[in-house]
This record gives C-alpha cells, structure tokens and sequence, in this order.
C-alpha cells in the first residue's frame, strides 16, 4: 500500500512538473509571438527592416523601425564594448520612432553578429561604424544622419561627427565617456566620503584596496583592472547610486531578451548568457573586445575632440557615477560648438535611457530644434 502511495505521488509531481513546463512554454511562445506582432506594426508609411550588413569579415546586424519613411536616420550607438539593446529598443525608441528612422546596431560577436576573428582596435571601430554610416546614408539616400552614443557609444559618436561633420546632423551622447582615469577617480572620491560620512570602516578599507583609477597595464599597454570594477560597481550599489547590475544587465532582464522579437533563442543566450544559455552560447568577451580596451583608456574627449561643427547634446544622469557628470558638465563647458545643450535629467543614473526613457527621448529631440533654430 505505501509502495502504491509513492506511485502515486511520483505520477502526480512529475504530471505537475510536465504541466508547469508547458504553461512555461507556451506563456514564452505567447509573449515571444505578441511582441513580434507588436514589433512589425508600423502601418503602411512604415518600415521594419532588419540588415546584414558585411564589415570587416563579419557580417553584423542592422535593425531598423520608424513610422514614415521619409523621417530622418537616428543611428543609435551602445556601450560596453559589446552591448546590445535592441531587445529593450522599444522601451527606449517608441516615441523616437515617430520622428525618426531609428537604427540599433549589434557589432561583431553581440547578438545576431559573427564574432571577429581579431577583436578590433578603438580605431578599427571607428571605421567600422563609419562604414555603417556610409551604409544606411546611401541605402536611404540621405547625405547625413543623426548619432547617438550611450557611453563607449559616445566616444565612436564623437569621432565620427568631428572627423566627417557633413554626415551627421547632429550627436548625442548619454553617460559621455570622457577620461576614464578622471571619472573613475571622482567617483572614488566621492564613494569614500559617502563611507565616511556613514561611518563605514569595511567600505573605506575595501575602497583603499585597489587603484582609483581602475586601470592597470598588461604587455605593456593601459588595461582596465576588471576586479576592481567589479568592487567599485559593488559599493555603487550598497550606497545607492549604482543600479547597472540590478536593473539593467541582459542576465537581470533574461526574459526580455530571450523573448526577444528579433532573435531565435539561440542568439538571445549569446545576450542574455545565464543559466541553461551557458551550455549553447559562448561570447567570448575578452577575445572580441581585449583590443579595444588601450584606446578607450587613452580616449580624452576635450583633449581629442576639443570641437564639433554639427548640434551636440550632452543628456546626463544626476546620479550617473559611472561617467560622472561633472566630467561631462567640463567637457560640455570647454566644447567649442555654438549649437549645444546640456540636459540634466533627475534620478537617472548610467543607463539615463532605460531609467528615465520619455525624458531622454525628449532630450535627443533636442537635436531638431537646434538645426531649427542654427540652419546651416
């Protein structure tokens, strides 16, 4: 009898199990397939459109929306290296959309994009997403095109707009990039006085216990000491004013991105590389970006781009300590540009666009009204 009772226990949790594996497969396929829906409405003026666009050996992806053709071109640049948004796009792009072609990119090795077979150089990118730009102004037929950056993002939107002025229409950058070693030791700084201030001894000792700057060198070349990063981001957080890793990470939003309406799974786990992921994807992190990371530690935005010729904004977190806004605010500052705009956006922090996403969009709006109001 109670060999009979386990029987049937054993049949009733396994049916429960099976049961809860298709509730969980068909609420994915249901929300996978709403969002696909969503994604493709755009009404006959429209255009959906995702590219494969041949650049330096890898065929990297293009992913393209806007409700009338005839808007003009937003390229939209991610940090990292290596990030990709676009499953989050709509969060971020919906009411851009409607006033522009609105462009996210997926470079090699991130997402649907081959990997490299050499990681690229900062400058190597640059030239990169020069060509991206080439690509979509004679795909469109247009002669120039609007960039945005979100941090690494904002050091290729810079280069791009100061060395080739007449392609852009005007750059924006969100959590600006401006001198790594500078920001990171202002927020050391002020990661110390909040220990301080509180009376935290086990904050103030584990803040001593790596360089400020976290950079390094290895074979000779500047490095980013990733370890120490990854204590910074720690203390970031425990005061509040670091909210990346909770909110904002492919792993935090996995669902989100596995539901993703411009991926198979497959290619979403190479985003979002957590649990089952980790045994059908591999990014291989360091063998695609280990070659950029020199240039973006010797990047110096107001020693390297001292002036542009287009409307810059500069859209900045009150409480973005990863690229610290008086750094930004400086550079904004010594900019020779007379079409600028500093936009300061509360409680936002290095993610400004996904914290506050109908602020920003306004913010990048910004760009239209200053060709306006500064016609050429």
């Amino acid at each position: 009898m109670q060999f009979m009772t386990h029987r049937k226990l054993l049949r009733a949790l396994a049916l429960m199990i099976a049961a809860i594996s298709l509730l969980t497969i068909l609420t994915f396929g249901v929300v996978k397939g709403w969002r696909y829906y969503e994604y493709n409405e755009v009404g006959d003026s429209g255009i959906v459109q995702t590219e494969a666009v041949k650049i330096r050996g890898t065929t990297q992806y293009l992913f393209i929306r806007g409700y009338q053709q005839d808007k003009p071109l937003l390229l939209f640049l991610p940090g990292g290296p290596g990030e990709s948004f676009v499953p989050l796009a709509s969060e971020f792009s919906d009411e851009l959309e409607r006033d522009f072609i609105v462009v996210h990119i997926e470079t090699g090795g991130v997402g649907k994009s081959d990997k490299y077979k050499v990681g690229p150089t900062l400058e190597e990118m640059v030239q990169d997403t020069d060509a991206i730009v080439d690509h979509l102004l004679v795909e469109f037929d247009r002669h120039a095109l609007y960039l945005v950056g979100h941090s690494f993002g904002s050091i290729l939107a810079l280069k791009i707009a100061s060395a080739t002025p007449e392609k852009a229409l005007g750059v924006a950058t969100v959590g600006q990039a401006v001198d790594w070693r500078a920001g990171n030791l202002l927020t050391h700084e002020h990661l110390t006085s909040l220990a301080r201030r509180e009376g935290d001894g086990k904050a103030v000792i584990a803040l001593s216990s790596f360089a400020p700057s976290l950079a390094t060198t290895a074979g000779g070349q500047p490095m980013i000491d990733f370890s120490a990063v990854k204590i910074q981001r720690q203390w970031l957080e425990h005061f509040n004013i670091g909210n990346v890793l909770q909110k904002h990470t492919a792993k935090v939003r996995w669902f989100t991105y596995l539901t993703s309406p411009n991926h198979s799974v497959a290619e979403s786990c190479e985003l979002a590389y957590i649990g089952p992921c980790k045994w059908i994807a591999n990014p291989q992190w360091w063998s695609q970006w280990k070659n950029i990371i020199p240039g973006i530690l010797q990047f110096n935005a107001i020693n390297d781009i001292p002036e542009l010729k287009v409307p810059y904004v500069a859209i900045v977190g009150s409480d973005d300590w990863i690229t610290p806004k008086a750094l930004t605010r400086q550079y904004y500052e010594t900019l020779t540009d007379p079409k600028k705009r500093y936009i300061e956006i509360p409680d936002a922090q290095h993610y400004t666009f996904l914290d506050k996403p109908h602020e920003f969009q306004k913010a990048v709006r910004t760009l239209v009204l200053l060709n306006a109001e500064h016609p050429e």
